[in-house]
Order: structure tokens, then C-alpha cells, then sequence
């Protein structure tokens, strides 16, 4: 029963990040004055129907995303001024991108309210990790807190590793917090002959740091960029086949993984939410077909060519797309054993979390 009420629960969760899409289209269309003819949560039959000033609002029957259904939306000009077709092309820009932009202004309030109420996980000095470290003599104490490495902000605690080893090796500044206050330590000659890396000899551990508002909005801002980053670093991962099974998940995956974090905690729950919601406004900007990207990629063909590409050979073409984005997952989980380079797949990059590591570790 338990693991019922899970998968019910990640359903629910994740149709919230959906319908909150939907919603971003809702909203600007609504600005606009485009006829909207539906706008609904959930799918499958109706179990209540409201209509008001001609929209039909809906809640239906499986908890499973939400659907806003704009008027002459898949047909040609109608001569209907309420029609989707009928507006001009930059009205029709921006409620397309406005489900995206509405995921990661979600992203971006979540974020917030994560950095205030939990804080990020920062590394820590736990002890050092042998005598005379190149640490230790620059002054680093346990528990001084690392929020940066030569003036790069970190953004997560993993980070900290791969910027002590990429710089030089001969002066390094670390800003550091010790007893609320912000400290800059120069550590020297730091490059280690027998590991043949950057080692400064400090054991690390996860220190959450809160943030204030405004600190923390600056934050969210950033946990976005780094979201987009990260994105396209997978992608670059990808073309170079340096990507597994195991960094790929498709909509059962995603489901498994708000279930297992609905078993955790709130707080769980909340950070997975962040980057799933990031992921699902960055994603669908993608120039692909069947995502929101694909559609403003016709609506830039249709504002060179003067006319829009007939309806039924855009549909042929968001089809065939909405059907590789549901079967690749399916087709990688099958035949990535057999292949030698990988498939992408539509939501791989929400498997990519900030996982924050619980063990001490040596840098």
C-alpha cells in the first residue's frame, strides 16, 4: 500500500510542474485575447467540468499532467480574430515559450525558498589530512566553510574538487566563512608530485549555509545558470559518447525517483523538484519537434517565408517527434547494451541531480 500511495504522490507532484507549464500558456494567451477552448488537470474523463466566458475548466480522472487547448490552434488562418492562428506572430512566440519560462520562474521560487529554509550543502574543513598541509599553513581551521576558488562562487559541494584541481597550482585564493564572517586564504604551492594533482590536504564534509532573501534569490539565479550549464554539458557528453544507462531516465524513472524522495522527506522532495522543474522548462526550449522549442522554430520559418507551413505537415512533423520522445527511453533501456555510442533521450538531464555526498572526502 505504501508504494501505492508513493506512485500516486510522484504522480501528483510531478502534474504540478506540468499543469504550472500549462498554466504559463494559460495565462499569456489569456493577456493576448486568444480563444482558449479548454484547461484542464489531469487526463482521462472528466470528473468535473466548469465552463466560464466560453473556456471549459476540468479536473480529470488520472492525476497525469494538464492540458490547455487554445481555439484554431492546429489550423490554418480561420479570419477569427480569437483564433491562435490569427495573432501575430510574436504574440504566438510568446505564449509558446511562456509554459518554459513559467517552469523556471517556478524553478527560480523554489530554489529560493530551499536556500532560505535548508540552505545549500557546502564543503566544510573537517580535519586535515596530513601534517604541514598546504592548507594548514595558509591558516584554514576546521570548520571554515568554502563558498568560492579564485572569486567562482560554488554552487554545489562537488564543485569544490574539480576547481582545486583545475587551478594553478602555485597560489590559490579560498573564500571561506568562519564564524559568519567572510575570509580570504591564499594556499601556495600546492601541486602534489606523488598524486601527480592539485592537493591542499583538507578532509571535506557537507555544511548546509542558509541564505537571507536576497542572497538567496541570487542563488536561485544561479542554480538556473548552473542547470544550463550542466544541460549542455550533457549534451556535449552525449555527441562524445561518454554517456551511460545510467545517467538516463524516462518518465518511469522520474516517477520512481519523486517516489523514493516523497518517502524521504519534504526537504527531498523539494530539491528534486527544483531541478525537475528546471529541466522540464530548459528542455522543452529545445528546437525539437513536439516541445515548445520546435514550435517557435515554424513560427521563425513562417516569419521568413511571409506564410506559415501548412498545419497538417507541422502536425505530421510534432508527431513523429512526440513519438521518438516517448520511445527513446524505452529504445535506450533495450538496445544501449547493444550499441556502441548512446541515445538521448527527452528527460535525461533530470537524471543528473546535485547529489550531495554524506562521507567525508579528501582534496
Amino acid at each position: 500500500m505504501s508504494t501505492v500511495i508513493s506512485v500516486l504522490a510522484a504522480l501528483i507532484v510531478l502534474s504540478i510542474f506540468v499543469v504550472l507549464h500549462e498554466l504559463g500558456h494559460y495565462c499569456a494567451g489569456r493577456i493576448f485575447g486568444f480563444g482558449i477552448v479548454e484547461f484542464s488537470v489531469g487526463m482521462g474523463p472528466a470528473i468535473i467540468k466548469k465552463e466560464k466566458n466560453g473556456i471549459t475548466y476540468a479536473l480529470r480522472a488520472l492525476p497525469i499532467g494538464g492540458m490547455c487547448q487554445f481555439y484554431g490552434e492546429d489550423q490554418a488562418d480561420t479570419g477569427d480574430g480569437k483564433a491562435f492562428s490569427c495573432h501575430p506572430i510574436w504574440q504566438r512566440m510568446i505564449v509558446i515559450a511562456a509554459g518554459p519560462v513559467m517552469n523556471i520562474l517556478t524553478t527560480i521560487i523554489l530554489a529560493t525558498v530551499m536556500l532560505m529554509t535548508y540552505g545549500e550543502y557546502m564543503p566544510a574543513v573537517n580535519s586535515f589530512s596530513f601534517e604541514n598541509s598546504p592548507a594548514e599553513v595558509a591558516g584554514m581551521q576546521s570548520g571554515d566553510i568554502i563558498v568560492a576558488v579564485d572569486g567562482h562562487e560554488l554552487s554545489y559541494y562537488n564543485e569544490v574538487s574539480s576547481l582545486i584541481r583545475a587551478a594553478d597550482s602555485k597560489s590559490m585564493t579560498l573564500e571561506v566563512i568562519r564564524g559568519g564572517e567572510h575570509i580570504e586564504i591564499e594556499i601556495k604551492d600546492f601541486y602534489s608530485e606523488q598524486e601527480g594533482r592539485n592537493i591542499i590536504g583538507i578532509v571535506m564534509e557537507p555544511a548546509r549555509l542558509k541564505q537571507n532573501f536576497f542572497g538567496a534569490v541570487a542563488g536561485s539565479f544561479n542554480y538556473v545558470w548552473q542547470m544550463i550549464k550542466d544541460l549542455i554539458s550533457f549534451f556535449g557528453m552525449l555527441f562524445h559518447g561518454q554517456v551511460s544507462s545510467g545517467d538516463v531516465a524516462g518518465p518511469v524513472g522520474i516517477v520512481s525517483m519523486i517516489g523514493q524522495a516523497v518517502r524521504t522527506g519534504f526537504e527531498t522532495v523539494l530539491r528534486l523538484g527544483v531541478l525537475i522543474s528546471a529541466n522540464l522548462g530548459l528542455m522543452n526550449l529545445l528546437p525539437l519537434p513536439a516541445l515548445d522549442g520546435g514550435r517557435l522554430v515554424f513560427l521563425i520559418i513562417e516569419a521568413v517565408r511571409g506564410k506559415p507551413v501548412p498545419p497538417e505537415k507541422e502536425g505530421i512533423v510534432h508527431f513523429v517527434g512526440l513519438v521518438l520522445l516517448l520511445c527513446l527511453p524505452m529504445l535506450w533501456l533495450t538496445l544501449a547494451p547493444l550499441l556502441p555510442f548512446p541515445l538521448p533521450a527527452a528527460l535525461a538531464a533530470v537524471r543528473k541531480t546535485s547529489r550531495k555526498r554524506r562521507k567525508a572526502v579528501r582534496a
